[in-house]
């Protein structure tokens, strides 16, 4: 299974925020810097995540983006079950009418069966478990932050 690009940057975004020091806020920009991927694509993440409850964001000049404890305690398969409940494995998932053999498919059921089986896998392993201090520290320093305490960068 191939998880969409918009999870990937979720992801990312989620790991790089929870290996922070607590209540260290971060623009967007700065977001999109430390996780390397485009401005717009990482505004629109953080929108979505707010959304989810899994960031919280401050408005004005010392404001900025932290994420919440509810974050932190996510499993990475709820997370991922929220981000990819519309995206489809096969095109019949999307348009029935893209395939002249959906009359009574089993195809569907037994994807839509492993990609649960895949979530599962993911439902023991939070978003803290995955923090790496180490890794997360490099990316600190390379955005001008102080490395969190136990980076051993």
């Amino acid at each position: 299974m191939k998880l969409t690009a918009f999870s990937d940057i979720s992801l990312r975004v989620l790991l790089l925020m929870g290996g922070l020091s607590e209540g260290t806020l971060l623009s967007t920009q700065r977001i999109a810097e430390g996780v390397g991927a485009p401005y717009h694509h990482v505004t629109k993440t953080v929108a979505k995540l707010r959304s989810m409850g899994l960031l919280v964001s401050l408005r004005g000049r010392s404001g900025g983006v932290s994420v919440t404890e509810e974050g932190l305690r996510s499993s990475v398969g709820s997370v991922l079950r929220e981000l990819e409940a519309d995206t489809a494995m096969v095109e019949c998932e999307a348009d029935e009418a893209a395939c002249p053999l959906n009359h009574g498919c089993r195809l569907r059921a037994a994807l839509a069966g492993a990609r649960e089986a895949f979530y599962r896998e993911l439902d023991d392993v939070t978003i803290a478990d995955l923090v790496n201090e180490r890794q997360i520290g490099k990316v600190a320093v390379s955005i001008g932050l102080a490395p969190p305490e136990d980076s051993f960068i």
